[in-house]
């Protein structure tokens, strides 16, 4: 690989009252950033998400204008697809690397701002419905539901699907299969290193008991099937 100075950006994550660092690439001079932007994705030296968190919801907040617009000439089941392909795509983007690692508060927010916008789905505007009873009319799920179906289908792929022979090797070397639950599998880490708040495999096993069915050795669209009756649309 030729490595580009004019495009090639760096950040150091770790200590906040670390000096800046500068590297020089070909007589070119690269300064450490507190942010860096990856496939839409921001990535702050810290791994708050902060930044990404108020992308995300300015993001949303300007295309729940025209959902709102739209709300008054559409089908319901035409609004609903709207939701899902403008609004909810760009609220959940990326969710598998920042879902599980953001804090309540911004969980919070974006929770707020996707309630926001189904109860003008369901006309609610005096806010008459709970939050349960809001999703069931809809029929859309809350943002943890949907962070836990995403990670789940993620975990799903790496397990069988896994492109990456080391990730795979990895993954199943710090793993055993459940003898008293045929077709689970259990994950173990004792490794001290962490990114943000869980190691991967220990994230992994996390999302692993979340899963209340045997998995293994299903078809992805089996998996998908049982996974979204078997987690509840409202987890708060």
């Amino acid at each position: 690989m030729i490595c580009n100075p004019t495009k090639t950006e760096l950040i150091v994550f770790g200590n906040p009252n670390q000096e800046c660092i500068d590297i020089t690439l070909d007589k070119t001079v690269v300064s450490a950033k507190k942010t860096m932007k990856v496939l839409g994705i921001i990535f702050d030296n810290q791994l708050s998400w902060r930044e990404n968190t108020s992308k995300i919801l300015s993001k949303c907040s300007s295309v729940a204008y025209s959902i709102r617009l739209l709300n008054r000439i559409l089908p319901r089941h035409l609004h609903r697809q709207v939701i899902y392909s403008h609004f909810i795509s760009h609220l959940t983007y990326g969710s598998p690397i920042w879902g599980k690692c953001i804090s309540g508060k911004q969980i919070s927010k974006l929770s707020s701002c996707l309630n926001k916008t189904l109860r003008q789905h369901c006309f609610d505007f005096t806010r008459s419905l709970h939050n349960s009873e809001l999703y069931a009319q809809a029929r859309i799920r809350s943002l943890k539901s949907q962070i836990l179906i995403q990670d789940a289908k993620c975990l799903y792929r790496t397990v069988t699907q896994c492109s990456s022979f080391e990730l795979a090797q990895r993954l199943t070397a710090q793993s055993s299969f459940s003898s008293r639950y045929p077709g689970r599998i259990t994950f173990v880490d004792y490794g001290r290193r962490r990114v943000s708040r869980n190691s991967f495999v220990n994230r992994a096993k996390k999302i692993n008991e979340s899963i209340p069915f045997e998995w293994l050795d299903l078809t992805p669209r089996t998996f998908e099937v049982h996974l979204k009756r078997a987690i509840p649309m409202n987890i708060q």
